[in-house]
């Protein structure tokens, strides 16, 4: 299979950096002041908005679906940090946004 093959397979994989990611969530709680997402989720609009934002501040070509992609990432790990951050012995540290735990419960914790 040639090199030109190889990609076209592959797909185009897209890495958001935290100045990016911090953009996304800015412009989406704006656009959720606005009444832009009526439900459990945002008008197309606001993804196109987000993506033509990103693109033109990063010199990059974001499209709307990866902006959706991206968003439901950051769900899934957050709701991964609000699990964590509930059990008994995890702790969160405002500064550095972070989760911490001892070594006695951490060790714990991978034994499981």
């Amino acid at each position: 299979m040639s090199t030109t093959q190889n990609e076209k397979c592959k797909g185009k994989r897209f890495t958001w950096s935290k100045p990016m990611s911090y953009m996304l969530l800015e412009i989406l709680a704006e656009e959720a002041l606005k009444g832009n997402k009526p439900s459990s989720t945002f008008r197309a609009k606001s993804f196109i908005k987000v993506a033509t934002k990103i693109s033109q501040k990063f010199n990059v070509q974001y499209e709307p679906k990866h902006v959706d992609n991206h968003l439901k990432t950051v769900k899934n790990e957050w709701g991964i940090i609000t699990k964590l951050k509930n059990k008994s012995g995890f702790g969160w540290d405002d500064c550095l946004k972070m989760i911490t735990i001892s070594k006695d419960v951490y060790d714990e914790e991978v034994k499981v």
